[in-house]
């Protein structure tokens, strides 16, 4: 890793205009990555955007950016309606916390930009994006927010507290609350961060949600059925949910015995479904995302499905699994 530090500190200084760019529907692991690597790229003295989509934001992101703007902290943002202005020659991206160009906020920029660099803790899988002049992907790390706080020690630098608790925030959230995908060296980057100033109330309250939200999600969760020897199998209703729904009921099925998998269905959009899929750590659930075109970690993975509803997918889940395990 140190060795990947040192190629991106050299790709950094030699350019001068940075794109940092995470997936669509970005998530606390994605932004906290992003305005930590812009906090470094500036103290470079370099000129560095953060690609933000201007509408579809979910909760936890619109407090943090009001965070960000209640202590003066000041990020360049750009959307896809103004971005191709702050384009130049020697303009640079880095796509953080995924490699799939299908996937990433503004695939369009990708092909404006010459020199691309992909940094991300997912599994490898299709669509990857080509033509980077360095790429780092390593599934054994619980968050890009991890990957960050591993540079900041590096450059032996510092970020600011706000920043370090949206960090915080980011790798409890991939880590389900330093259940799964957990390290030594992801307790280390919590550490880290805490030291920085990150702030535990904070914290909470980027993560703290909606009370009849909360008690709809339970109330969906009654509508879980078991499936096979160690899966459980949510399927929310007709009403369109944040992909994060999806996340936190699939983590909260993991809690019941006799689960090792858990996957919950629902639709992301109109015409969209969605699948979260979550693991303890024995089943790999990021097989079963990928046969159906998507894509994650082990213990943590999605798919979105379009020009369908959620009784197909349903079904179409229930034969993935069945045809998977044959593998």
């Amino acid at each position: 890793m140190t060795e990947m530090y040192k190629d991106l500190t050299k790709l950094i200084k030699e350019h001068n205009h940075i794109f940092i760019m995470a997936h669509k529907n970005i998530d606390l692991d994605g932004l906290g990555s992003a305005i930590c690597l812009y906090t470094i790229i500036k103290s470079f003295k370099k000129d560095c955007y953060v690609m933000l989509n201007e509408h579809e934001k979910n909760t936890s992101i619109v407090k943090a950016l009001a965070n960000l703007k209640e202590t003066n902290i000041t990020i360049d943002f750009v959307s896809h309606t103004n971005y191709a202005s702050y384009v130049a020659s020697d303009s640079m991206v880095i796509v953080l916390d995924t490699h799939k160009r299908n996937m990433v906020e503004c695939p369009t920029l990708l092909d404006r930009v010459n020199d691309i660099v992909v940094m991300d803790h997912h599994v490898k899988s299709g669509d990857t994006i080509d033509h980077t002049v360095l790429s780092y992907v390593q599934a054994n790390l619980s968050s890009m927010n991890e990957l960050m706080v591993g540079y900041l020690r590096y450059l032996n630098k510092e970020v600011d507290a706000t920043i370090a608790t949206i960090m915080l925030a980011g790798i409890e959230i991939d880590t389900n609350a330093f259940n799964i995908k957990t390290s030594i060296t992801t307790y280390e980057a919590a550490a880290i961060l805490a030291r920085m100033g990150a702030d535990n109330i904070v914290k909470q309250e980027l993560l703290q949600e909606n009370k009849e939200v909360y008690i709809k999600r339970q109330q969906l969760i009654l509508n879980s059925f078991h499936y096979g020897d160690n899966f459980e199998i949510c399927v929310l209703d007709d009403h369109i949910y944040e992909r994060k729904d999806l996340a936190l009921v699939s983590e909260t099925l993991l809690k019941f015995e006799d689960v090792e998998a858990s996957f919950t269905i629902g639709k992301t959009g109109p015409y969209k479904v969605g699948i979260s899929a979550r693991s303890l750590g024995r089943v790999n659930v990021e097989k079963y995302m990928a046969l159906l075109g998507g894509g994650g970690h082990f213990t943590d993975a999605a798919v979105q499905l379009i020009e369908t509803d959620v009784e197909q997918v349903k079904e179409l889940l229930l034969n993935t699994i069945k045809e998977g395990g044959k593998q």
